[in-house]
């Protein structure tokens, strides 16, 4: 696994500097593709002290360009940015307490990974892993019953930046009229949104997303 996060890391640096290696390395390829992508999400969030969480289901869209430098030994090696909307959240229901509660939160995300792919000129498998920052856009809440004891409840974000690590895995088909994805990918949150010093009733509060989604690139460039 530390290999391949080295490839990965290699792999970055070298399609965003646009730098070429040794001949060893393989032949260059210059391939750039761009599309869209969309799919489903289901989020938590890590809290500290924990609260109980229901699975809260959200959804992602947006852009996505892709950059395909360099061929590293059996790998096809190259960079994928995207830019996304993304709604997340959480979703309290306790069985012992009287209350529902909710919070929507969406955000513009920017993923940028290292994009690892090998197979034939039709049918790929690939892996995307990098890191991901993301804006807060807007928030709401939702709640019913015996609110008291939630100090959450009109606790909005105090920090609209989120950051973290991402990684997905999945499959390319290449056709005459363009690139099918599908993908399974990890968001592990680093960032807390609320503060988290002593005084304050959370010591982490980061999202973790869990996203299956589909692109549809055209490459412009072979």
């Amino acid at each position: 696994m530390n290999s391949l996060f080295r490839i990965a890391f290699f792999c970055l640096v070298l399609g965003a500097s646009g730098l070429s290696v040794s001949a060893q390395i393989g032949e260059l390829h210059h391939n750039w593709a761009v599309g869209v992508n969309a799919g489903g999400i289901y989020n938590s969030v890590s809290f500290v002290p924990k609260v109980k969480q229901n699975p809260y289901w959200g959804y992602t869209g947006g852009v996505t360009a892709r950059y395909i430098s360099e061929k590293y030994f059996s790998l096809l090696c190259g960079v994928q940015a995207e830019l996304n909307y993304v709604n997340r959240g959480w979703d309290e229901n306790p069985e012992d307490i009287a209350y529902t509660y909710t919070r929507s939160m969406n955000y513009l995300e920017i993923p940028f990974m290292a994009h690892l792919a090998y197979g034939s000129n039709r049918f790929q498998g690939f892996l995307n892993v990098g890191p991901q920052f993301s804006f807060l856009l807007s928030e709401k809440e939702e709640y019913d019953g015996d609110i008291q004891s939630i100090n959450r409840v009109g606790k909005f974000a105090d920090n609209k930046i989120d950051y973290g690590i991402a990684g997905g895995i999945g499959m390319e088909l290449k056709t005459s009229i363009g690139n099918f994805l599908l993908e399974g990918r990890y968001y592990f949150g680093l960032s807390d949104f609320y503060k988290n010093g002593k005084a304050d009733p959370y010591s982490r509060s980061a999202h973790t997303t869990i996203s299956v989604r589909l692109s549809y690139l055209i490459d412009i460039t072979d």
